[in-house]
């Protein structure tokens, strides 16, 4: 038997029961391509009540509210204090990866656990939340759960989205009971939130290649996302000439090109971009493409230099436009300021870490996350762990055992901290 260390925390989590939770939940919506749990599907419904029943059993206080955000409450000394926050979220993007959001909901539900039946004292409540829609999959906004909690997204906002197949948000909500009436009574007064945390995995490689076990996040990075369109002209592919074609597909090849070019060279490090969408017009191999529309998403966490990098691949999409005698639609979908994180809170991770003799890092979160909202409005913080060749939103996206247990581990002694 190991002998513990003079400063390091008396109480662990359960491990194995914490993969089995993870492996019960990754079930639902199981198919042979990965996971589909998309916001609000019959299966992603399926997991909250499975949740809702794991939260009863583990003797917590469980409510939802009016957008579908569940939370499960462990009760402090003083009821009425403001609560310690801990969770992610169960939807996943289609085809998607059992772990994604799912770390950090079964993490702090063995916390609370952990906690409850171990009998440490406790002032704060603590109290777990699963966020409903953080994937911005289904409705094309991401973090709608906890957007509305923190009165950032109401039902005017929720009125304008629908999904692929044309199904309107709030009429689905309105089939499941919920009133803008209740989406409005969603949102939870900042001043009954001490602090959020949130365990993840990382969705990329740079712990595993470093070969360090957490990652402690130091700000998230956001996203510029817009709409480009090329219109040319579709014509017969065998009797049009090369240099009498408007081929909106080749601008679009440029500009593709473009993107990854700046954002590896000039903001290399510090700006990614990706087209992630491409659609054209008419889609037939024996016509000139007539009409492409592309996807464009640019994250960084610094503002200046992501809204700089976005404002250059608008410009270039003009310019390659204009030199092929194309008419050029640039639409901004979206305009997120980056998130940084709460330098106490960081530095009480950085603190715990050491004093486990954990190798760890400081970090900024490429992808986005439930705890960019809730930092709006309350002290947040993020603990990454390590995914196998940094893979996710793919059903190959895989993290060990012993990586979600020692996680789980940092997030309770950081939560009994924070709730003392």
């Amino acid at each position: 038997m190991t002998a513990r260390r003079a400063n390091q925390f008396p109480v662990e989590v359960n491990g194995q029961r914490l993969w089995a939770d993870l492996s019960l939940l990754s079930r639902i919506g199981m198919m042979g391509d990965g996971m589909h749990r998309l916001a609000f599907s019959i299966d992603e419904l399926r997991a909250r009540q499975l949740m809702i029943h794991l939260l009863q059993k583990a003797g917590l206080e469980v409510r939802t509210d009016g957008i579908g955000n569940t939370f499960g409450r462990l009760p402090g000394r003083d009821r009425n204090a403001p609560a310690v926050l801990m969770g992610s979220h169960i939807d996943t993007v289609p085809q998607g990866g059992r772990f994604d959001g799912a770390v950090g909901v079964m993490g702090a539900l063995e916390v609370l656990r952990t906690v409850r039946e171990q009998g440490l004292a406790h002032t704060h409540p603590l109290e777990l939340v699963i966020f409903v829609a953080e994937e911005s999959s289904r409705f094309g906004v991401a973090t709608i759960g906890s957007g509305v909690m923190v009165g950032e997204i109401g039902p005017d906002q929720l009125e304008a989205l629908r999904d692929a197949e044309g199904t309107q948000l709030s009429e689905l909500l309105a089939r499941m009971g919920i009133t803008p009436e209740d989406v409005r009574r969603a949102r939870r007064p900042p001043k009954s939130i001490k602090a959020y945390l949130e365990l993840h995995i990382e969705q990329g490689r740079i712990l595993e290649e470093e070969r360090l076990r957490i990652g402690v996040v130091t700000a998230i990075a956001a996203a510029t996302r817009f709409r480009v369109r090329f219109v040319g002209r579709a014509d017969h592919s065998g009797a049009t000439p090369m240099h009498l074609r408007k081929d909106a597909l080749v601008a679009a090849a440029h500009l593709i090109a473009f993107v990854e070019e700046l954002c590896r060279e000039k903001y290399r490090g510090r700006v990614v971009g990706t087209v992630g969408t491409l659609a054209l017009e008419p889609n037939a191999l024996n016509v000139v493409p007539g009409r492409v529309e592309l996807g464009v998403d640019v994250r960084g966490v610094l503002g200046e230099v992501k809204q700089e990098a976005g404002e250059r691949i608008m410009g270039e999409a003009r310019r390659i436009g204009g030199a092929r005698d194309l008419t050029v639609e640039v639409s901004l979908i979206k305009q997120e300021e980056p998130v940084p994180l709460d330098r106490r809170m960081v530095e009480m991770l950085r603190t715990i870490c050491r004093d486990r003799g954990i190798p760890h890092r400081l970090m900024p979160s490429g992808a986005g996350h439930d705890a960019m909202k809730v930092a709006r409005v309350a002290p947040t913080a993020m603990l990454l762990i390590p995914c196998r060749e940094g893979i996710s939103h793919n059903p190959a996206e895989w993290t060990e055992m012993e990586h979600v247990a020692l996680g789980a581990n940092c997030l309770l002694e950081a939560a009994v901290r924070l709730a003392r």
